[in-house]
């Protein structure tokens, strides 16, 4: 982006033109939620716009983004909508208007109440296959992990169409998915009742496509529209946002270039930089506030000299980020030592890295375990994933997430509802600590067989030698828990949050290659994504940075700049 052309401003206190689109580009630290906050407060005091009826609509990426936000207005809540994208479409486009689409799509909207992940389970693929006359395939823990991948986008003409993102997605083995039969497992999946997250951006291109009227009432609803984390959003959201702001609308975007880490979910960074609304003023906001001076210097050197140098503008001092050579409990132990007993939250680019810490495993392993429960075992296989999903998502006191895995562990069990749910839960949660440390197959065997239907044991054959090798803890440690907001995260759940010391936890030593792992420090490249990544992970920090890798080279050593090294 060419600063040349935007206006910089004081600080996130400064007031803007609550009646003009804007932009602004906000790096880490400086303040995003701080100015919404300001901006919000701005428009309900002047603008004439605002009423019970008329919102202002504040969209952010993540759960705890809106969490935040909602915490600063309890006495104004009447007059904001706070979500994330994914939610404000389905609320007021999808969930009132599906029916448009009903004949189009051969759509029992009826049975549609939410989105969500969606596994591909066996009976999916099976009906699928039939068809689609694809019985060719018979790898469908490769097939489901295909079709997961699936991804709505848009064209040059703005014709949207589903694809995958790379053409070697949709090839399991030497066999290529039919293209004509990627919208035969869309059609499956909605008429299951089940629509994915990406799914709810197609209905509402869709919708809006069939029925323009929709764009009024919402313009109506909403005459301010806000979208923080701009830059993860998808060309079929920009286009979106983009239609509503042609019309009485006012939109203002805050992001950042160099946050932008969700490509795989069809984010585009690209659209963030070139977005533009007639009289759109653009700002940007250069200090940092959470971090200290010596982690900014570091950022500002990924970052890069033709991106704006952030400053700590209370001169925020502190200790050196570190780089502690060793194994990740021994660096998690140090860590802790030297922030003298402070709390120390791991980061890492893979959900079972930053849980290798969390339920102390001190070998690096696959998370292959869920392919092998959804696909070797039928329904009891994910009878019991969905338990212990349930089980770990309530122990994060995430209870609406637990009642919903507990009761798809139940689904086949006649009147097992929420309320049978519950008290499933609460039985094995009294007896959690006796079962933690056993293999599967006891913890079948003696907290799951015998209860609402559950008829036979395992005692024998393949699942039998299967289970008696796998401890709960172990299928514990891979459950991927949504918006976690935990000790132990994925770089790209802690999006939005700071914490006062971070661990980053590159790959273990057999998957180690250190060129590329240490190549945002070494030679970093915003135009890298996993640079970006690591960066993001660096700037969630407020007062001390670690930064565990299993070697270092001397050579490398010399080269990287701002970081003291510590051999354990």
């Amino acid at each position: 982006m060419d600063l040349s052309l935007a206006k910089k401003l004081r600080d996130s206190n400064e007031k803007i033109d609550c009646n003009k689109h804007f932009k602004i580009l906000a790096g880490p630290g400086a303040g995003k939620t701080r100015f919404i906050v300001n901006h919000i407060s701005n428009i309900i005091s002047n603008s004439d716009k605002i009423s019970g009826t008329r919102k202002i609509g504040c969209i952010t990426y993540t759960n705890i983004g809106v969490e935040t936000i909602v915490n600063r207005f309890q006495n104004v809540t009447e007059y904001i909508d706070v979500s994330t994208i994914h939610s404000f479409l389905y609320r007021h486009i999808v969930k009132p208007y599906l029916w448009v689409l009903k004949d189009q799509y051969e759509l029992d909207y009826c049975k549609i109440d939410g989105h969500s992940e969606i596994i591909p389970t066996f009976s999916l693929l099976k009906e699928w296959k039939n068809n689609t006359d694809q019985q060719r395939i018979r790898d469908d823990k490769k097939l489901a992990k295909a079709l997961s991948k699936l991804r709505w986008e848009l064209d040059d003409c703005d014709e949207i169409q589903l694809c995958f993102k790379h053409i070697w997605e949709g090839k399991i083995d030497k066999y290529s998915i039919k293209k004509t039969s990627y919208i035969e497992y869309k059609k499956i999946c909605w008429e299951h009742g089940l629509i994915s997250h990406d799914d709810v951006l197609f209905f509402s291109y869709m919708i809006i496509q069939e029925k323009p009227r929709v764009l009024e009432i919402l313009r109506a609803k909403f005459p301010y529209i806000l979208i923080d984390e701009f830059q993860d959003t998808s060309p079929i959201q920009t286009k979106i946002v983009s239609m509503i702001a042609e019309k009485e609308t006012m939109i203002g975007v805050i992001g950042d270039q160099c946050q932008s880490i969700y490509s795989f979910q069809g984010a585009d960074v690209g659209k963030f930089m070139d977005f533009n609304l007639n009289g759109m003023d653009t700002y940007y906001i250069e200090d940092n506030y959470r971090s200290t001076q010596q982690i900014i210097s570091v950022l500002n050197f990924i970052r890069g000299k033709d991106e704006f140098q952030q400053k700590s503008p209370n001169n925020k001092n502190g200790n050196k980020p570190i780089i502690l050579v060793g194994k990740f409990f021994d660096a998690y132990n140090k860590a802790v030592e030297l922030c003298r007993c402070a709390p120390v939250h791991t980061l890492s680019y893979r959900n079972n890295l930053s849980n290798m810490i969390k339920y102390g495993f001190e070998d690096y392993f696959s998370d292959d375990i869920v392919d092998e429960f959804i696909f070797d075992d039928g329904d009891r296989g994910k009878m019991i994933f969905y338990v212990i999903n349930s089980l770990e998502y309530c122990k994060e006191n995430k209870i609406k997430d637990a009642i919903k895995y507990m009761k798809k562990a139940y689904r086949k069990v006649t009147l097992f509802q929420d309320k049978a749910a519950l008290i499933n839960i609460k039985r094995l949660l009294n007896e959690y600590d006796g079962f933690f440390e056993i293999n599967i197959k006891e913890f079948y065997n003696n907290y799951l067989f015998g209860f609402y239907d559950i008829k036979s044991k395992i005692t024998s054959g393949k699942a039998n030698n299967y289970y008696e090798e796998l401890t709960y803890k172990k299928v514990a440690s891979v459950i991927n828990i949504n918006d976690d907001n935990g000790y132990y995260r994925t770089i790209h759940k802690a999006k939005g949050d700071e914490f006062e010391n971070v661990l980053l936890l590159m790959q273990p030593k057999e998957n180690y290659d250190e060129e590329k792992e240490l190549g945002f420090l070494l030679s970093p490249n915003m135009d890298n994504e996993e640079h970006r990544v690591y960066y993001v992970a660096m700037s969630r920090a407020m007062a001390n940075i670690f930064v565990c890798v299993p070697q270092l080279s001397e050579s490398n050593k010399q080269k990287i700049n701002g970081f003291s090294v510590l051999y354990l």
